[in-house]
């Protein structure tokens, strides 16, 4: 650029001394008064020299001092002190808005600035809107029962996307797991799965099992369905141990036959349905509302109610008075 100035100047020079103080003309035979474009500048022929007088954007001429907008910039037309036109960056320009150096805007969907590199500027994106709010890129927002956060897309487009769950208050990064009353969870893209039970403060998977009083339950997981499932009854033998009883079993425990039975709204209950009457001679068993001599005693086997049963013992005579089964 410099050097065509340079190469005009000379010409000027040699040309102004060849001819008589009466000329007019400019290198290049310009007459007085006709506007030359070169390259990206624009001069006027003035008594025999190429004065600068501005830029030259998209075809148009711009004066000097005059600010002009290209697809991305915002620039000036400058003449130097050393007499040489050039431009300058002023600001940047965005979707048709010019941006001045410093400034911050936003389109609706992200938002950016306008900074200096160097002797050009350029446009930085800063993150997301989002109804409205600003939020720097990583930054992260709570909506409803998710995390999300502004990252920039594969193509440079800054957009939320959603990395997290919300659950009580907490908040949790995709893949952790936490716990809640009932159950315990997995943050996911759809939100907060059930992964298990929880009992006693302790997680449960899958099938894992309990013991609630005389009762054996499983953790059965089905989304929202998730459950404590029946699983069967407990037997306590004399010496201490126990043995598992499923649904439906019968089996001796003390002074009682009892069953397992499954009364619906998964919850079970453990029956007494026999007395067992031990004497020297052997055992006697009566059913609910009947009496027997055993040993010469009279044995009745009161039913109690709810399940429980009860044994009663009277004189051998006695036992006309009830119901000999």
């Amino acid at each position: 650029m410099k050097l065509s100035f340079i190469l005009i100047a000379a010409f000027y020079a040699s040309n102004a001394f060849a001819e008589s103080s009466g000329a007019r003309s400019c290198p290049g035979g310009y007459a007085h008064g006709t506007q030359v474009d070169v390259e990206r500048y624009w001069y006027e022929c003035q008594d025999g020299q190429l004065v600068p007088k501005g830029c030259i954007s998209n075809g148009n001429r711009v004066t000097v001092d005059s600010t002009f907008d290209t697809d991305d910039y915002r620039m000036k037309c400058v003449l130097g002190s050393d007499g040489f036109l050039t431009v300058k960056y002023q600001g940047c320009m965005s979707r048709g808005s010019g941006h001045d150096v410093g400034s911050q805007w936003d389109d609706g969907t992200a938002f950016y600035t306008c900074v200096q590199d160097g002797s050009n500027v350029r446009v930085i994106t800063l993150g997301c809107v989002d109804q409205g709010r600003p939020l720097k890129l990583d930054e992260r927002v709570a909506k409803g029962d998710f995390v999300y956060q502004c990252n920039k897309a594969t193509d440079g487009t800054p957009t939320l996307r959603k990395v997290g769950c919300v659950y009580e208050g907490g908040k949790h990064n995709i893949g952790e797991t936490y716990e809640g009353p009932n159950f315990w969870y997995t943050c996911t893209d759809h939100g907060s799965k059930i992964t298990g039970c929880m009992f006693q403060s302790h997680r449960l998977q899958e099938a894992d099992q309990i013991t609630k009083g005389d009762f054996k339950y499983a953790c059965k997981v089905n989304d929202e369905q998730t459950d404590f499932v029946p699983l069967g009854c407990i037997q306590h033998e004399d010496s201490g141990a126990t043995i598992d009883r499923k649904v439906g079993c019968f089996w001796n425990e003390g002074d009682y036959e009892y069953t397992c039975k499954d009364i619906g709204s998964g919850k079970m209950s453990k029956e007494q349905t026999q007395c067992i009457y031990r004497t020297s001679q052997g055992t006697t068993k009566l059913l609910p509302g009947c009496a027997q001599l055993a040993d010469n005693v009279a044995v009745n086997c009161v039913d109690a109610g709810s399940g429980h049963l009860r044994i009663e013992t009277h004189s051998a005579d006695q036992i006309d008075q009830f119901h000999r089964c």
